[in-house]
C-alpha cells in the first residue's frame, strides 16, 4: 500500500509539471496574429473597473486570457492582457476572440491619445508616427505574426468647427491609406466605431457638427473598410465613471455622458470582434 501511495504521489506530481509546462509555453510563444487599435479618448479607455455588475458574465473579464497578449508601451515587450481600474474596448475585443480562435496566440498593439482630431493623426504627425513605432516594435518580437486588422474609435474632436467636421471624411482616408502603405497590407480590414450623438460635456455645449462627422462614417466609400454602431453602448454619467449615480445627486458640471462605461466598453469591444469574425468568415 505504501508503495502504491508514493507511485500515486509521484503521478499527480508529474500531471501538474505537465499543466504548468503547457501554461508556460501558451505565455512563452509570441503571438500568431496582430491587431493595431487607435483612436482617442474612447478608444484610450474611460470604463471603470469599479462600475461593472458583480455578476458571472462581468466578472469573468477580470482574468486575463490565456492566448492573448498585449504590447507594453513602456516595457517595450509582449505582456497578458490584464484589466486595469480604467480600460477600453480591448477587454471585450480579446475575450471575445480568445474562445472563438482558440488556437491563435492574439496581440493587440494600442496607442491612443483623448481629444485629438485627425489633424493630430496625419501621417506626418507625431501621434501617427508613435502609432506605426509601437507596431514596429511589437512586430519585431513577433516575427512571424500577421497583421490582421486594425480597430479604430475617433472623431468627437472633430465635431466643434463646420470647416473641420466638413473636413473629415477626406482626412480620414487619407489616415486608413496611409495605414496601409506604411504597414504593407494594401488591402488591410480596417473597423471603425461610429461616434456617439453626444453634445455635451461637463456642462458644457459641445461637439455642434456632430452629426457632420457621423454621416461622414457612415457614407465612407472605402474597400475593406467597416463601420459599426456605437449608440447604445452604455456611456458614463460623470467624468470619474459613477455610472449608476441617483438623479438627485448628479451634478451638471461633472456630466459626461460621451465616454463609455465599464458595461459600453466591453460590448463596444465584442462588437468589433464580431464584425473582424463576420468580415473575414
Amino acid at each position: 500500500m505504501k508503495n502504491k501511495i508514493i507511485v500515486l504521489s509521484l503521478l499527480l506530481l508529474a500531471s501538474v509539471g505537465v499543466c504548468k509546462d503547457k501554461q508556460e509555453v501558451a505565455f512563452s510563444k509570441t503571438p500568431d496574429i496582430l491587431f493595431l487599435l487607435g483612436g482617442q479618448s474612447n478608444m484610450y479607455g474611460n470604463g471603470f473597473m469599479a462600475d461593472l455588475p458583480h455578476t458571472k458574465e462581468f466578472e469573468s473579464y477580470l482574468n486575463p486570457p490565456v492566448n492573448v497578449s498585449i504590447w507594453d508601451l513602456k516595457s517595450k515587450e509582449w505582456t497578458s492582457l490584464k484589466i486595469g481600474k480604467r480600460f477600453g474596448p480591448e477587454i471585450g475585443f480579446a475575450h471575445a476572440l480568445s474562445k472563438a480562435l482558440p488556437g491563435k496566440h492574439i496581440g493587440v498593439v494600442k496607442f491612443a491619445a483623448g481629444g485629438t482630431s485627425m489633424d493630430r493623426w496625419k501621417p506626418e504627425g507625431k501621434l501617427y508616427n508613435r502609432l506605426l513605432n509601437n507596431l514596429i516594435l511589437a512586430r519585431k518580437r513577433a516575427p512571424n505574426a500577421t497583421l490582421a486588422a486594425m480597430l479604430w474609435h475617433q472623431g468627437e474632436s472633430d465635431t466643434d468647427k463646420k470647416e473641420v467636421a466638413d473636413a473629415y471624411q477626406a482626412k480620414f482616408i487619407q489616415f486608413i491609406n496611409s495605414i496601409r502603405k506604411d504597414t504593407n497590407e494594401a488591402n488591410l480590414l480596417f473597423v471603425y466605431g461610429q461616434i456617439n450623438p453626444g453634445n455635451s460635456f461637463l456642462g458644457r455645449k459641445r461637439w455642434k457638427y456632430v452629426d457632420i462627422v457621423r454621416e461622414a462614417q457612415a457614407n465612407l466609400k472605402l474597400s475593406n473598410a467597416v463601420m459599426i454602431k456605437t449608440d447604445d453602448c452604455e456611456k458614463n454619467a460623470y467624468s470619474d465613471g459613477a455610472v449608476n449615480t441617483p438623479k438627485e445627486k448628479q451634478i451638471k458640471s461633472k456630466e459626461d455622458n460621451v465616454h463609455y462605461s465599464g458595461k459600453g466598453q466591453i460590448k463596444l469591444g465584442i462588437r468589433f470582434a464580431a464584425t473582424y469574425l463576420k468580415t473575414t468568415k
